[in-house]
């Protein structure tokens, strides 16, 4: 296998899909690699939660204008979310996502953004994760998701695991 071909490392993070003021889908996202995940019981996850990532677009002006211009128009739980985590005892990725989510088109799209394997990856939805806004066409399976807008002007520094 070549440099390009090779398998990138798994990340645990958060994401929403958020529809841009220019009525594009678009899935956001901000994580980690495993080696710079914290702890939570059993499990990894990126430290950082929703609230804080959101907050943070909102003031850096380093952050994507067209970004920074949607997360200043809305609450960070307005749009669909969810997050990755690890559990160590059994071996597994875990997303956790809003209900509006959970397509065989969107687990996908996530679990590659992330680049989970799929043999190691459990969907599921979470209570918590519940939006009042859903992106035009989420509904439509074939709908295009836009490319994530993870590009490096928006990723969060990593912080490393403290514990």
């Amino acid at each position: 296998m070549n440099g390009s071909a090779q398998r990138e490392s798994p990340q645990l993070g958060i994401f929403w899909l958020a529809q841009t003021l220019d009525g594009k889908a678009r899935l956001l996202t901000a994580g980690c690699p495993l080696d710079q995940a914290e702890p939570y019981g059993d499990c990894l996850t990126f430290g950082p939660g929703h609230y804080e990532t959101w907050a943070q677009w909102r003031r850096d002006k380093a952050v994507d204008p067209a970004l920074r211009a949607m997360v200043r128009s809305y609450e960070y739980e307005d749009w669909p979310r969810g997050r990755i985590v690890f559990d160590r005892a059994r071996d597994l990725f875990i997303i956790y996502a809003d209900r509006k989510l959970l397509t065989p088109a969107m687990t996908a799209r996530i679990a590659t953004q992330f680049h989970l394997p799929a043999e190691r990856t459990e969907v599921t939805s979470d209570w918590h994760y519940q939006s009042t806004e859903t992106p035009r066409g989420l509904c439509n399976q074939t709908a295009k998701v836009l490319p994530s807008l993870n590009a490096a002007p928006i990723t969060l520094p990593r912080k490393p695991c403290s514990q």
